[in-house]
């Protein structure tokens, strides 16, 4: 039997679409390539740490692998996902025909197109940063663990600031080492210019021996000089040189580095300072940080060690959430037992500062998720198992009912 052609006119595409998109065998090559892309990813993560093994192959379109000298361009998580979450909405709960005995199927690829959804929301919608607080302090404020911001800043008499001109880490973070961006803005009386941005680095005087391997320009005995990425991307210190043109005198060129950031929760920034047309200005690179709804006070930080060593047996935060509108809420947030509360999470993270010795006072540092489809794994597992259990259920009874209805009838004496 001759085997039928196939009508590539553009009036049917539609239709050919609708069956690509439906096809088992679509579904099949995702899986392939999902399965081939988590390996490669965790093959990554060994050298290059987690974040980046995400950023590079879970969350991408297209990813581009050296085979030799020869690129090879593989589908990214991104592309995979949304290519698997079409086909099971086409194909599993559009295409398949609508009988009793396939609710329960549908009710399962429903919870499985439910875990696809959740982990874009999560992908697009969630952040995630930290707080660390000393007994008796409180805030509101979360920083983040990896972006880095450019802010200028008016300082009045006292060296404070109320308000402050940001560079957005987005922007900041992609320039290049060997690149100058040009920022013009109302809010100061002068131009910024970036020459070049480091996503690790460190200052080193060019007395150094390793200064002459350090590109840029000498900016009071020193000079920026680039370091390897770091596994743990938390872990970097950027720096980038700066140069603020004032629309009169001479132009104002410094190192700005991300060393001189606070990393004690009672220390202060130090910013760069300067003074343009009499009023002075700060500027510094500092992490991006986002407000949430109430406060945290730390009452108490308990931390345990084993005996003998200075390893972290248990350690545990009792704090108070305030609210304008609310009583005050007494918490307890251990490893295992977080507080969840308006749609933020804050785990029981870690503590401070390093080399602490018995009897020294700690600092308590919490990591706060918001993540809009936080319970969503929860609830896609128990709507996948509800409906494989239902599917399970009709399956048995069809069974017994066939069972029955195929016995031959006993005969019956006259």
């Amino acid at each position: 039997m001759a085997k039928k052609s196939i009508d590539w006119s553009p009036e049917n595409w539609p239709s050919l679409i609708y069956r690509l998109f439906t096809s088992f065998k679509v579904a099949t090559t995702v899986f392939v390539l999902l399965t081939l892309i988590t390996l490669l990813g965790t093959l990554y993560q060994v050298e290059h740490g987690l974040h980046a093994a995400k950023e590079q192959y879970f969350y991408s379109w297209i990813i581009v692998e050296k085979v030799g000298t020869i690129p090879l361009l593989i589908p990214g998580g991104i592309l995979l996902m949304w290519i698997l979450f079409i086909n099971m909405t086409l194909g599993a709960l559009v295409k398949v025909k609508k009988r009793w005995k396939g609710v329960g199927l549908l009710v399962s690829h429903f919870g499985m197109l439910m875990l696809l959804a959740g982990a874009f929301i999560t992908h697009k919608a969630s952040s995630d940063g930290y707080m660390a607080l000393y007994p008796g302090m409180k805030s509101n404020r979360v920083e983040s663990y990896r972006d880095w911001q450019l802010e200028i800043m008016p300082l009045d008499d006292e060296g404070t600031a109320e308000k402050a001109w940001i560079l957005p880490s987005d922007e900041l973070q992609s320039i290049r080492s060997d690149e100058q961006r040009k920022y013009e803005t109302e809010d100061l009386p002068f131009g910024i210019v970036i020459n070049g941005f480091s996503q690790n680095a460190t200052p080193i005087p060019v007395s150094a021996p390793m200064a002459a391997k350090a590109q840029g320009k000498e900016i009071d005995g020193f000079k920026l000089s680039q370091q390897q990425a770091s596994k743990n991307a938390e872990q970097n210190l950027p720096g980038c040189y700066i140069e603020l043109r004032p629309e009169s005198g001479d132009p104002i060129e410094t190192i700005l580095w991300a060393g001189s950031f606070r990393f004690d929760p009672r220390e202060k920034p130090m910013p760069f300072t300067f003074e343009v047309g009499g009023q002075k200005f700060g500027a510094l690179l500092a992490k991006r940080t986002w407000v949430v709804p109430f406060e945290v006070q730390l009452d108490e930080f308990i931390f345990e060690r084993h005996p003998g060593i200075s390893t972290a047996r248990n350690y545990e935060s009792r704090i108070t959430r305030l609210e304008e509108s609310q009583p005050e809420k007494p918490v307890e947030i251990k490893m295992n037992e977080p507080m969840r509360y308006a749609g933020y999470t804050f785990f029981q993270e870690s503590f401070g500062p390093q080399g602490s010795e018995p009897g020294d006072e700690m600092f308590s540092q919490f990591a706060v998720a918001n993540n809009p489809a936080d319970q969503w794994p929860l609830w896609s597992l128990v709507v996948t198992s509800a409906g494989l259990l239902l599917h399970f259920v009709i399956m048995l009874v069809s069974y017994i009912v066939r069972s029955f209805s195929s016995k031959p009838k006993a005969a019956t004496a006259s």
